[in-house]
């Protein structure tokens, strides 16, 4: 028997920090902001969760919500194409070459690295010329123990090993942020909106000292 993510997410993270995690996205995202490309078609966020990127991300584009658990639904604003599946059907839902941008934050420790790998390699296809993934992830180099204090955490993935990887499968690394937010909403550290704000116009000086996820943009080599 798997493990139940509605359960296990709902034990989580309460409402009040689901709204939290919300509020902290949005400066977030008018950071990311910064890193989109002139143009994009479809943006495609991987394990959605709670949506807090794709409902965020000022980009006039289609914004597609996929992730496994259903509660997704009920998340993803109006405007956002939601799917719900197993992250190993992703081919099936679009054209190869039709995607701008594979979103995907905190997800890759939660899978093992035969499904790294198939994934990758789906989104190489799938993706247009040039088209990018960015990737948001715990890096293990600079969290240490912490990083098994979630269940479902069953991979260690620093950002060494994700570029290694993804080169393999025809990627090159546009940008590479490797100590960029701190590990977990749940941080001890303040976390109000304009906190955070301030918090990424110092980047890279507070990335520095409290930097415990990367931040990756791969592109697609054509």
């Amino acid at each position: 028997m798997g493990v139940d993510l509605q359960r296990l997410y709902n034990i989580r993270f309460k409402n009040k920090e689901k709204s939290k995690k919300n509020d902290i996205w949005g400066g977030i995202c008018a950071y990311l902001a910064n890193f989109l490309p002139p143009k994009v078609n479809i943006m495609v966020d991987v394990a959605a969760g709670y949506c807090e990127f794709i409902n965020n991300i000022p980009c006039n584009c289609k914004k597609v919500a996929y992730d496994v658990n259903e509660d997704i639904n009920k998340y993803a604003k109006d405007e956002i194409c939601v799917l719900v599946d197993d992250i190993a059907n992703i081919s099936q839902y679009f054209s190869p070459g039709s995607v701008t941008i594979f979103f995907m934050s905190n997800f890759l420790e939660h899978i093992n690295k035969d499904c790294i790998d198939r994934l990758f390699a789906a989104q190489y296809e799938l993706l247009e010329p040039n088209g990018e993934i960015w990737i948001l992830t715990p890096n293990i180099r600079y969290v240490g123990g912490k990083y098994w204090d979630f269940y479902d955490h069953i991979t260690p993935i620093t950002e060494k090993a994700l570029i290694e990887i993804a080169g393999t499968y025809g990627f090159r690394v546009k940008k590479c942020i490797s100590k960029f937010l701190p590990f977990t909403t749940k941080s001890k550290l303040p976390q109000a909106t304009w906190i955070v704000r301030v918090y990424l116009r110092l980047m890279p000086l507070s990335g520095y000292f409290f930097g415990e996820q990367s931040f990756i943009i791969l592109q697609k080599r054509v």
